[in-house]
């Protein structure tokens, strides 16, 4: 049984692994009133290339995102591009 890693809550964009990782899910918290966007990019640095997942939430209902029972491997890395006011993110993964 594979136990992924928290990133913890993200507010911005940025590196959530600069190395191969495994990618389990990402939770999207939205401020109650904005729409909130979340894209992973299988990327160490920039917002850019493949993406390994994309997702948005209305603002009304305040959280959601997805868990994947099969993980998905992001051999170049993991990079967070949040949008939205308000917006937050919780990445689970691990590194590969």
């Amino acid at each position: 049984m594979l136990t992924l890693k928290s990133s913890g809550k993200k507010t911005g964009d940025g590196v959530i692994a600069g190395q191969a990782a495994i990618f389990g899910g990402c939770e999207i918290i939205t401020d109650g009133v904005n729409d909130a966007k979340v894209i992973l990019y299988n990327n160490a640095s920039a917002a850019s290339g493949q993406i390994v997942f994309e997702g948005t939430v209305p603002g009304g209902n305040n959280f959601g995102g997805a868990t994947f029972e099969t993980t998905v491997r992001a051999d170049l890395g993991l990079y967070l591009d949040i949008t939205g006011t308000g917006a937050a993110a919780i990445i689970y993964f691990d590194l590969a």
